[in-house]
């Protein structure tokens, strides 16, 4: 894991902060004849970050509203891993993050990396931590997740974000 941190963070570096992929590609799994067999074939599914909503979080009730909101906005949700160097490399539309899942010795290199070639982002961070650096950008809310509102607030701005995205586009591509 050490060695895959290390390589995104280089390359990240040399690339200007501009390697966050506009199509990720992650593993998921596709029926085959071999299921029979007890193995499952991985395909591959572009993400493209207009449609992507990045989470890094283990908030129960967040999940399944983000989830919810996902289906009816079109998108998809890419969970990262605990602890993982995703955040570095999935790009999406919004990131929501608990730094203590992220890792606070990765979120403190993301914000490194990030903050000088002034990635925009809206980031939505849903921890009370108050000794790890907030992302120096125009798009970022430190949510309290023990105010009942926190959920449906996240899940409006997800809705709005979609739709003045869309609104934006050509007509040609808004079908794409």
């Amino acid at each position: 894991m050490e060695n895959r941190r290390y390589f995104l963070k280089v390359l990240v570096m040399a690339m200007g902060g501009m390697v966050r992929l506009s199509h990720p590609v992650i593993a998921c799994a596709s029926p085959t004849a071999n299921q029979r067999k007890g193995t499952i074939e991985a395909s591959t599914v572009p993400l493209p970050w207009r449609r992507t909503i990045f989470c890094q979080f283990e908030h129960e009730q967040l999940k399944e509203a983000i989830e919810r909101c996902a289906r009816e906005t079109d998108c998809r949700v890419f969970h990262g891993e605990s602890g993982s160097p995703d955040i570095f490399a999935i790009g999406s539309f919004i990131s929501i993050v608990d730094r203590n899942v992220v890792g606070h010795d990765l979120w403190q290199e993301y914000v490194e990396c990030f903050d000088p070639v002034m990635d925009d982002t809206p980031c939505f961070i849903i921890d009370d931590l108050m000794h790890l650096p907030l992302p120096r950008r125009n798009y970022v809310y430190q949510f309290d997740m023990t105010d009942k509102r926190s959920i449906m607030t996240i899940v409006k701005m997800i809705r709005q974000m979609r739709r003045e995205m869309d609104r934006r586009l050509p007509d040609l591509f808004k079908t794409l």
